[in-house]
């Protein structure tokens, strides 16, 4: 284990020990360590040094020191996704995915949002999910696909998978690219057939709600009269040209064909002797 992992988790400790002993004089002390190990990191400092401080409790005390951290985090890139991805799991039972440790309600994306975490995830948990959250799509998913193709277990990888479908369309382009990784590609597959269903659930909701919004309530609409149709049919009947056409329908419905002007002028003939019948005129 890295020294600098070891002198972080004693600085985490040393400060939630104090909080809770009440003892604000080492608190204090705590926070100023912490914010002095905080600036001495920089790009060569490991990624798990600083998610080992991840699990600080959020506070007013550890407000400014966090948000430090998540952004040195983020400006790290595709590359510290899957630390953070780990950091988010914990120790959580290998069973449960990412979704299960987090118990999110209704999360917008890939976005973990605060309002729908569980009150029992460890602080690790929030705050890795928070730092993921920050940081910019395209890095993100770039990380999550990179989790895909490494080494990192199945664990990692169904949380990745998890992340990236709950992105959505916009990671399709990029899991494509990965479907010639042959270590990748069931994963890839899976995620991509997860975005799809996800996708059509949803145009299909949408389309279950249009279609009832099409449907006649019964007020305000002019039904036509069923003897109004069976005149039409009359009408038509003998006519070798109508045969062709969708009875009781526009010609322009059937696919690949316009009504000719010869169609729209029997139509409009029909309709005018129809009408004049009906209305007692000669």
């Amino acid at each position: 284990m890295d020294a600098d992992v070891t002198v972080a988790r004693q600085l985490v400790d040393a400060y939630c020990d104090a909080v809770e002993e009440g003892d604000a004089d080492a608190q204090e002390y705590a926070e100023e360590q912490l914010a002095d190990f905080v600036d001495e990191s920089d790009d060569a400092t490991p990624d798990e040094v600083l998610v080992a401080l991840l699990d600080l409790p959020l506070d007013a005390g550890t407000l400014a020191l966090l948000n430090e951290v998540s952004v040195k985090l983020g400006r790290r890139g595709p590359g510290v996704v899957e630390a953070l991805l780990e950091a988010a799991l914990g120790d959580a039972p290998p069973e449960l995915s990412l979704r299960d440790v987090v118990s999110v309600a209704g999360a917008v994306g890939a976005l973990l949002e605060a309002a729908t975490r569980n009150p029992d995830a460890s602080s690790r948990t929030d705050n890795a999910c928070s730092v993921l959250d920050a940081m910019p799509e395209g890095d993100l998913i770039l990380g999550l696909v990179e989790v895909l193709e490494g080494p990192a277990a199945d664990r990692l990888k169904r949380a990745a998978s998890e992340m990236l479908v709950d992105i959505g369309d916009a990671a399709v382009e990029r899991l494509q690219m990965s479907l010639r990784d042959r270590d990748a590609e069931p994963w890839v597959t899976d995620t991509l057939v997860d975005i799809r269903e996800g996708g059509s659930a949803g145009a299909s909701d949408d389309n279950d709600g249009a279609d009832e919004a099409d449907e006649p309530d019964g007020e305000g609409v002019d039904h036509v009269r069923d003897d109004d149709l069976a005149g039409a049919g009359e009408a038509r009947e003998g006519d070798p040209a109508a045969a062709d056409q969708p009875r009781g329908g526009d010609p322009a419905d059937t696919p690949g064909r316009l009504p000719g002007a010869d169609v729209i002028g029997r139509d409009y003939d029909d309709f005018i002797a129809r009408f004049k019948r009906e209305t007692g005129q000669r």
